[in-house]
């Protein structure tokens, strides 16, 4: 059989990644159809001898057994801890970030081993990586597989629960350090310390977050509008380590070694140690071992005198990592990186053999254009099989990405060269005046980096939201509509099934138009606050209330939406932090008419912010879009769309106080439970929450009176057309 490990690593692989999407019985299911078939299959000859089908069961058995296994022996038992408390004797395995740090259980009420990840106020305890910890904690299920989620990028990185000191200011913590540490701590102290020498760089306060996070992958110091520049360019996979450092890295040492004359296998030996040691340094991410796998296969490959096969280094990589965690299919940066790297080395080749190869044999002009043609086609074919992946991740595809891999790619490398030659040079400081030139060269690429992708996202189009639940299949299905026509009739194929699906996607998108038409979205976002967008036949209105994050999440949603400039802005509060944080909004959002409510604290600075128009909500009730109305009463904010009636919220409110009107509602979207909220007659609620503060507050709304739902783990969309109805996208209204 030509390539076994491809086929087995690629079917086991694609399996899991079916299996995760799949509810945990039917992955019981599949595993049992799939066994089936291959018991009966080696009853069957002609079945039998093909080996790649046979291998294709096998692999497929074993992946939705292995998934299922995890999900029943490991995950769901955590579950049981949601809410509860727990006495746990606990070690750090990596240093705290961002009030946040993984630990492993050493002792206690659950299972020694268990990853955890833990939330420190840092102001009592700030531990190294491998200090002790031990006390009573409250352990939470992660935000992103809460309600029996299959899917969640915490279990890829087999962290099953959150936690937080039980005592507030962690009085009952005790901490205690090792008498001595672990070597993994002096490669954890070495990533540290690559991050401060980057950031600490004078003059490079806007774009070290950028260098640090193409380097070594640290992405929590990128800004959130430079990581939303490069999600809508295209080009996010910059900002991950992943195959093109590790790469380079390799090729770096390997013929830096070869040109000092060091004999030709001790260079492969020092270079798989570097990539070794690269990948300890990143964090043993997915896509860095994804990359860094298929690179020491390579190498071992050079040492022993074989020829490698990339395709089957390909599947060796991906199904050693899968079968070691099952969970790590549903990390984004290894579906990238294995999607990208299938299509550099399955689709190019083709892609390559029609296009630049022919021009290299035509004539002067056409030898010249063939090196740019055939970096064009490198990123369409890196892009193609991306596509799925980043459209289910993202909700969102790029237009301008094979431009901006075009112009970004070769100055992103040379970023993390540099900053890997600099950071060394710093550090030894004989040589530290040399950095300085190193990080000037890192700091120009850098800047060049963060202006392209901020022009390319604000280009009209620059990429498209996928909001409609019918191009989540449409997509995948025209790309593999292409794909068969290529593979059954050659480039007629291709082009005749590529026809047919633009036709298909245009009047599915035509159709989605004309049903929709009229209809409002209502749009609350999973933050803590209440955060709204109303949507309706192209026209977008916002309203924010709570703190600077309500601010950032609005945001980051209409960036993600391409939405530039929306009608209408309500801030009805001035005493909200989201306030004295709204010139963050009008910063990056264009605004038609800004509505503001009653003077507070934060008044000036709303009234300074840039509007086209502004209107106060105190001088009285304000109507747009026809048939839309903006109330405030008793600091309740209403909206009322035609007849549907949506009822704003909080703790510090009273509904006892408002008038028998305004306590029936069609929508009521809480950011608190306030008092006397039994007053209140409602279709739907919304409580806006994050997932620590979700138990303290649904205790006080009445579930029983109407369908409650919750924006702990995702944005939720209801859908009305103005006649006092109220429709929940993602199913009827229910208890949930």
């Amino acid at each position: 059989m030509e390539r076994p490990m491809a086929t087995l690593g690629f079917s086991f692989f694609l399996s899991l990644i079916i299996a995760s999407f799949l509810e945990l019985k039917m992955n019981a299911v599949f595993t049992a159809v799939f066994f089936v078939a291959f018991i009966t299959f080696l009853f069957i000859k002609s079945f039998r001898q093909n080996r790649r089908a046979m291998t294709v069961l096998l692999a497929a058995t074993a992946a939705f057994s292995m998934y299922s296994i995890q999900e029943y022996m490991t995950f769901r038992p955590m579950q049981k801890w949601d809410g509860k408390k727990a006495m746990l004797r606990v070690e750090t395995v990596d240093w705290v970030d961002l009030n946040r740090v993984t630990v492993r259980v050493l002792d206690g009420d659950i299972a020694k081993g268990t990853r955890i990840s833990m939330y420190l106020s840092c102001t009592e305890l700030y531990p190294a990586p491998y200090d002790i910890l031990e006390g009573e904690f409250k352990l939470f299920t992660p935000r992103d597989s809460r309600d029996g989620q299959i899917r969640g990028f915490s279990k890829s990185q087999k962290i099953y629960l959150n936690a937080f000191p039980a005592e507030y200011g962690e009085i009952n913590i005790n901490m205690t350090s090792p008498k001595t540490r672990p070597f993994m701590y002096n490669i954890l102290n070495a990533r540290k310390t690559a991050r401060n020498v980057v950031m600490s760089q004078p003059g490079m306060t806007d774009v070290a977050g950028l260098a640090s996070g193409i380097a070594f992958g640290f992405r929590q110091d990128i800004s959130s509008n430079m990581k939303n520049d490069f999600r809508i360019s295209g080009v996010s996979h910059l900002l991950a380590v992943s195959g093109l450092h590790v790469t380079v890295l390799s090729q770096v040492i390997l013929a830096l070694l070869l040109f000092l004359k060091i004999p030709r296998r001790a260079a492969l030996s020092a270079a798989g140690a570097g990539v070794l040691f690269f990948m300890a340094l990143t964090g043993f991410t997915p896509s860095v071992m994804r990359a860094g796998i298929m690179c020491l296969v390579f190498i071992t490959a050079q040492m022993i005198g074989r020829e490698p096969d990339s395709l089957n280094s390909l599947g060796i990589a991906v199904f050693a990592i899968t079968a070691l965690n099952p969970y790590a299919v549903n990390d984004a940066g290894l579906l990238l990186s294995f999607s990208a790297t299938y299509g550099l080395l399955a689709i190019y080749p083709k892609i390559r053999r029609v296009t630049s190869d022919r021009l290299k044999n035509g004539g002067v002009w056409a030898r010249i254009i063939a090196r740019p043609v055939s970096a064009l086609y490198i990123t369409v074919a890196a892009t193609i099989p991306t596509l799925p992946v980043i459209l289910f991740t993202f909700g969102q595809i790029s237009i301008i990405s094979p431009i901006a891999n075009l112009l970004m790619v070769f100055p992103a490398s040379v970023v993390m060269i540099t900053t890997c030659i600099a950071v060394p040079l710093y550090v030894f400081e004989p040589l530290r005046f040399i950095s300085g030139a190193v990080f000037w060269v890192v700091e120009l690429f850098a800047r060049y980096l963060a202006g392209v992708a901020e022009f390319l996202a604000c280009l009209p189009m620059a990429s498209v939201w996928v909001g409609q639940s019918f191009m989540y299949l449409g997509i995948p299905a025209a790309i593999g509509l292409v794909a068969l026509g290529w593979y059954l009739l050659g480039r007629r194929g291709m082009r005749v099934a590529a026809l047919w699906s633009v036709i298909a996607l245009l009047c599915g998108v035509l159709t989605y138009g004309i049903l929709m038409k009229g209809v409002t979205r209502i749009t609350v976002l999973s933050t803590n606050d209440a955060v709204m967008l109303l949507e309706r036949d192209g026209h977008t209105g916002v309203v924010i209330t709570g703190n600077d994050d309500a601010v950032i999440a609005a945001v980051n949603e209409l960036r993600k939406r391409n939405v530039r400039t929306v009608d209408f802005l309500i801030i009805p509060f001035a005493d909200d932090e989201c306030a004295f944080y709204s010139m963050f909004f009008t910063d990056n959002i264009g605004v038609n008419c800004l509505i503001t409510g009653r003077s507070g604290e934060y008044t000036l600075t709303v009234e300074s912010l840039p509007a086209a128009g502004r209107i106060s909500l105190e001088d009285g009730d304000i109507g747009f879009w026809k048939d839309c109305i903006a109330e405030l009463k008793d600091n309740w904010l209403r909206l009322t769309v035609d007849k549907t009636r949506i009822l704003f919220g909080g703790y510090s409110m009273n509904a006892s106080e408002l008038d028998s009107d305004f306590r029936q509602t069609n929508l009521l979207v809480l950011s608190g439970p306030p008092r006397h909220i039994s007053a209140l007659t409602a279709q739907a609620g919304v409580l806006c929450s994050m997932p620590d503060t979700l138990s303290d507050k649904i205790k006080a709304i009445p579930r029983d009176s109407y369908p409650i739902y919750n924006t702990s783990d995702n944005n939720l969309t209801f859908l009305t057309r103005g006649g006092g109805d109220i429709t929940y996208k993602g199913g009827s209204i229910g208890v949930d």
